[in-house]
């Protein structure tokens, strides 16, 4: 039997010896000691939950990953893309422990209490303006479905029929039920027996083969408008287009012109332009929201996980006139905005601005983006192309042989890497995720994506 039914290896495999300042490899992977853990794990945990490299995470620092046997990995995971400001930073640390100590108040449920007006305020401070509410939520899911629920209940004050919703085939917006039908149609939807038929998914803009700049996004954008009508939907009937701010699973940004174009057709329909900021807010991309990229409006931005970079806290923020919409106790959640994850989202938010996150994760994105397209010239026939911005960028990878994408090399040299000291996490695609914590040092930043190539070259 596997060690994990659905992972990578069956037994340990030896590793290379790495002694650095920033990696130490010294034992087989999975550590042989943490067998019988991993069995464990199997005899509880659902597959889904079984795919990750076979590594004990015991204790992180920084961007830093260790094992109980040793071992220690540059992170590049950010743990999927949430530790912003690090593993543990002693200030967030301080915070939640000080809070409770104060305290006492570890549950509210929709009760007011100092703390979570503070970080609403916080977080209304720092969003665009028309942005004057915050909705919270527990995880980026939720935040997507109360999001669904607005746009519908906004688009049917307009007209009986306006309740259609847009979305990017290959975008990603969670597990719940209209989060994961939002999701583009590579997420697999065969157990829905009543597919929710006002969600559509037009094609992701990117023509294969022809650079970004010598298409017209208009056209483009007309084209899909034109298909779908000719299925019998128009304009005036969608509500909102959700958007995945970057392609998660390969950090790959939309052209610029085509998001303009976007927020032109939205704003003659009355339709609300939805950005999934869950990965990509607070500095992951070199800005605070990942859609000022774009340079338009976001009616509603949906944002969690880099909010706090460590416990559970996400919401809509948007205007009150939508925020409103839903009126009291008909949707709500005992856990939204917990105590406890509102004292570590204020010293999260402190240490961003504090430590100058957004320009560092600029300045550590171009350190990122110049080794990453080292890494391409080196294996030109492995890498097709890099994308992303600030610190979430991603490799796409193809095969050698016929060029197409290639899952099954992505996913042995995500192996490969964990066993080159770099701390790497399986998207289930034919890429590879670089989103390490914006307090990376440059040196490890370097070291990491170096070992990348040295993990492809032990698989040739």
């Amino acid at each position: 039997m596997p060690v994990l039914s659905n992972s990578f290896v069956i037994e340990p495999e030896a590793t290379p010896q790495i002694e650095t300042r920033f990696r130490r490899m010294q034992t087989p992977l999975p550590v042989p000691e943490s067998l019988e853990t991993l069995r464990r794990a199997v005899a509880v945990f659902p597959e889904v939950n079984c795919y990750q490299p076979p590594v004990i995470w015991d204790r992180a620092e920084g961007a830093s990953i260790s094992d109980p046997y040793g071992n220690r990995w540059i992170d590049f995971t950010s743990t999927a893309v949430l530790t912003n400001t690090g593993h543990g930073h002693p200030r967030i640390r301080k915070a939640v422990a000080r809070h409770v100590e104060a305290s006492g108040l570890m549950a509210q449920f929709s009760f007011a209490s100092e703390i979570r007006i503070e970080l609403a305020e916080r977080l209304v401070s720092l969003a665009p303006t028309h942005c004057d509410k915050v909705y919270f939520w527990t995880v980026g899911s939720e935040a997507i479905e109360c999001a669904l629920r607005l746009a519908r209940e906004h688009g049917r004050k307009i007209a009986d029929d306006k309740f259609h919703v847009l979305t990017h085939e290959a975008d990603y917006h969670g597990w719940t039920l209209g989060a994961h039908q939002i999701s583009g149609t590579s997420a697999k939807k065969g157990w829905l027996t009543t597919p929710d038929s006002a969600i559509h998914h037009v094609p992701f803009p990117r023509i294969p083969g022809k650079p970004a700049s010598e298409v017209d996004w208009s056209a483009f954008l007309a084209a899909n408008l034109a298909t779908l009508a000719e299925t019998g939907i128009e304009s005036g009937q969608i509500c909102a287009v959700f958007i995945e701010t970057l392609q998660g699973w390969g950090a790959v940004p939309l052209p610029v012109e085509y998001v303009q174009a976007l927020r032109r057709w939205a704003d003659q329909h009355d339709i609300l332009l939805i950005f999934d900021e869950v990965q990509t807010g607070f500095a992951r991309t070199g800005k605070l929201f990942a859609h000022e990229h774009y340079g338009v409006r976001g009616d509603l931005l949906c944002i969690g996980k880099g909010v706090s970079s460590t416990l559970p806290v996400a919401a809509v923020l948007g205007p009150a006139e939508i925020l409103d919409l839903v009126g009291p106790a008909e949707i709500t959640t005992t856990h939204a905005a917990h105590p406890v994850s509102c004292a570590a989202a204020l010293a999260n938010l402190d240490i961003i601005e504090e430590e100058n996150l957004i320009e560092e994760s600029v300045r550590k994105g171009e350190i990122a983006e110049r080794e990453l397209l080292a890494l391409r010239d080196r294996f030109p026939d492995h890498v097709a192309d890099v994308e992303g911005l600030g610190l979430l960028r991603g490799i796409h990878i193809r095969n050698p042989e016929t060029g197409e994408p290639d899952p099954e090399l992505a996913r042995d040299w995500t192996w490969a890497g964990v066993k080159h000291g770099v701390m790497l996490f399986q998207v289930n695609r034919p890429s590879i995720k670089v989103c390490p914590p914006l307090v990376i040092e440059d040196e490890a930043l370097v070291e990491g994506i170096r070992a990348l190539g040295d993990a492809l070259q032990s698989l040739q």
